[in-house]
């Protein structure tokens, strides 16, 4: 059962020199990162250090029984959900990240967009690494 909690908040956080601005209108919480480094960074200090699978578990749980779901921005775009309002998916449970729901089509056009060749390399070397790991299964 959820309990009655609602956050009303509009906070500014510097994590290495970064902004990452915290938005709460009652039971939605949003965070928007800078950059990718400054949400690694927020993760593994203060009360979030420790293990990510574990982290992320215990903040889903968290915002689940208190009726909350934070949204996760890059630059603006939607990345992920975590709490209440969730719906991870296969991708978020093959890596392990309980609770959480990515949303990374939007950042990943961005990218995509911005450095084409850096983006296809990406991909190739994911695809190799793809198949090296299937190989091995089979034998």
């Amino acid at each position: 059962m959820a309990l009655p909690l609602e956050v009303l908040a509009d906070l500014q956080l510097a994590v290495d020199g970064e902004e990452i601005d915290i938005r709460g209108n009652g039971d939605h919480i949003v965070v928007d990162l800078p950059s990718i480094r400054a949400g690694r960074r927020l993760l593994t200090s203060g009360p979030f250090a420790g293990n990510r699978t574990r982290t992320t578990t215990r903040l889903h749980e968290a915002l689940r029984i208190a009726g909350l779901t934070a949204e996760v921005r890059l630059s603006g775009d939607p990345i992920a959900q975590v709490g209440a309002g969730a719906r991870p998916g296969s991708f978020a449970r093959l890596l392990n990240l309980d609770g959480v729901e990515l949303q990374l089509t939007r950042p990943l056009r961005a990218a995509i967009r911005r450095r084409p060749l850096v983006t296809a390399s990406v991909v190739v070397g994911l695809l190799l690494v793809l198949g090296w790991w299937l190989l091995q299964r089979r034998a």
